[in-house]
């Protein structure tokens, strides 16, 4: 046969109407195992190819999952794609992905063009600044309407949308305890910027967890910086010159921060560990290739993503009445970037 091979076409070379093929090949129990064999393959004698607009068109859905993102290039949102791409193609699924923005009225318009493409359902980080934000517009329409929508990373409390994270609360409890067994007192954040709601959430968690464990309050002890390797130098390097008494360890808000930060701290001759222990967040795979390597909260990067995709597929199947709240456990990987804070570093 010459040019697009069609259901029609497939229809007359055996006989049977382009109903019959189309159940067939949806594998619907009305169609007999014999006539579903002799289908599959003419198929793929013929090299047919189903035309995916039509097939949407007819079932009312395409098939399509949409992705946003704040930066694709991130390490941590690049390993989440990943687990959400691999789940998807296990159901036959495509994704589409979006970088987003920090900016609410432009990550709303990147839903909107998304929904434009007519995907069954949106996974997504929207910038919310609050655990309980007011949602308006396009969000309030999502949720009033019961469209398909999976928030990654953003923990909402309680739960608006179908949500999955790390509980990075446990992993900042672990850090902390850590270092005050390490005998750590004086310990430095990096926190990052824009103030979106895990990077608040995360501070906030670490200044209770400080209280709790006797460490210094002071100003000059907490700094921010964008999520970025140069980001992090530059924190790191402000942090640093900010006072005579330098802090004894130094946790970042991210991988990416803390390798900028080691950057810093290498190039100005500092010792880790012996003059500063650091510990970051994420555990990806670039923590394991700086000298030293970085103490991290390793977090199920990819087991996110995957789950993320089967909470979408569940929503676009009509599985779920209530949003549904999914909290995956992170570990502490105590690597050679932390150690027992010295005597001298107190007598100083």
């Amino acid at each position: 046969m010459k040019g697009k091979i069609t259901l029609q076409d497939i229809g007359r070379e055996l006989g049977l109407s382009t109903t019959t093929i189309s159940l067939a090949l949806r594998d619907h129990p009305r169609i007999s195992e014999a006539t579903k064999v002799r289908v599959r393959k003419l198929i793929e004698h013929l090299k047919y190819e189903p035309d995916r607009v039509a097939r949407a068109l007819v079932m009312g859905k395409t098939a399509l999952v949409g992705v946003i993102v704040p930066n694709s290039s991130d390490p941590y949102y690049s390993e989440v794609f990943k687990g959400i791409e691999d789940a998807a193609r296990a159901l036959s699924y495509h994704v589409l992905l979006s970088n987003g923005s920090y900016e609410m009225s432009s990550y709303a318009q990147r839903v909107k063009e998304m929904k434009s493409l007519r995907v069954d359902g949106i996974i997504l980080a929207p910038p919310f600044t609050g655990e309980r934000p007011k949602l308006e517009g396009i969000w309030q329409e999502m949720r009033e309407t019961g469209y398909p929508l999976v928030l990654v990373n953003r923990h909402l409390k309680p739960a608006l949308f179908h949500q999955v994270s790390a509980d990075y609360t446990s992993g900042v409890r672990m850090t902390v305890e850590m270092l005050a067994g390490m005998g750590h007192r004086r310990v430095a954040y990096i926190s990052g910027e824009p103030a979106v709601l895990p990077i608040r959430q995360r501070l906030a968690c670490f200044k209770r967890y400080s209280r709790k464990y006797g460490f210094q309050e002071d100003p000059a002890l907490l700094e921010t910086g964008a999520l970025t390797l140069y980001g992090g130098y530059d924190a790191c390097k402000r942090l640093w010159n900010a006072g005579r008494k330098h802090p004894t360890a130094i946790v970042t808000f991210s991988d990416t921060v803390g390798v900028g930060a080691l950057q810093f701290l290498n190039d100005q001759g500092i010792r880790i560990p012996e003059d500063v222990s650091l510990a970051s967040f994420d555990g990806t795979i670039m923590s394991e290739f700086t000298q030293p390597k970085l103490t991290t909260v390793s977090t199920p990067m990819y087991e996110v993503g995957k789950e993320a995709f089967e909470l979408i597929s569940g929503a676009v199947e009509g599985k779920y009445s209530s949003p549904q709240d999914l909290l995956l456990p992170v570990r502490l990987l105590i690597r050679d970037s932390a150690a027992p804070v010295e005597l001298k570093q107190y007598t100083a």
